[in-house]
């Protein structure tokens, strides 16, 4: 895939899951990544694995802190910028689950998940703009089969990959005369990711047969 080849990589969510998989593959492929996660040791490790596959210090860089925070979306541009002096692709797949239904939602809990998987992908993408149109580049979302199919165990979550989707495609249409592509995956139930781990309210082995189950019928 030559297409990625010395290309500038923004992968938020970084540290784990499908963000440490899309870093490690990009890796293989000679992208330059701009790595962003919660937990700084933990991209330090991705950071390695990503050079054991070729990618040499000087193409390589992270960055560790809470996206729901302004000064820390700013830092990461600035930082990328200073480094890279460019941005191709910006990959936001940071997120997390909270298990939780209408009846028991406290509002602090609908604030912090709303700023994490929302709000903070909105003005990521703000920041980005005036690179990624320079570039003509790409930004690609994580969203989720959650976005179609309702679950009540996970309201909040469902309601994000909606506002995911619809951003998605509002984006599309607006950077799109700027030779800027903007699209948004979907999948399914993935086991061997830290999301439901790392959840607000963590989950557990029955939390995760549901949501397994609930996806599973309704496709056959």
């Amino acid at each position: 895939m030559a297409y990625f080849r010395e290309k500038v990589v923004l992968v938020t969510g970084a540290s784990s899951g499908i963000g440490e998989a899309t870093a490690i593959k990009l890796a293989e492929h000679g992208a330059r990544l701009f790595l962003v996660a919660l937990e700084e040791d933990k991209l330090q490790i991705v950071q390695q694995k990503c050079k054991e596959k070729g990618l040499v210090e000087e193409k390589i860089g992270y960055c560790s802190g809470d996206l729901s925070q302004s000064a820390f979306r700013e830092e990461i541009i600035k930082s990328l910028i200073q480094k890279f002096g460019r941005l191709d692709i910006l990959a936001d797949i940071a997120g997390y689950v909270m298990f939780t239904n209408v009846s028991e939602t406290k509002e602090e809990d609908y604030d912090r998940f709303v700023n994490v998987n929302q709000k903070a992908k909105f003005f990521l993408a703000q920041l980005c703009l005036p690179y990624l149109k320079e570039t003509k580049g790409n930004i690609i979302y994580m969203s989720s089969i959650r976005s179609t199919i309702p679950q009540p165990e996970v309201v909040v979550y469902c309601m994000a990959k909606v506002a995911i989707d619809m951003f998605t495609k509002c984006l599309a249409k607006e950077l799109g005369p700027h030779g800027v592509r903007v699209n948004a995956i979907n999948p399914s139930f993935i086991d061997d990711t830290n999301i439901l781990r790392n959840s607000a309210l963590k989950a557990t082995d029955e939390d995760k047969r549901s949501m397994q189950t609930s996806q599973q019928n309704k496709h056959t």
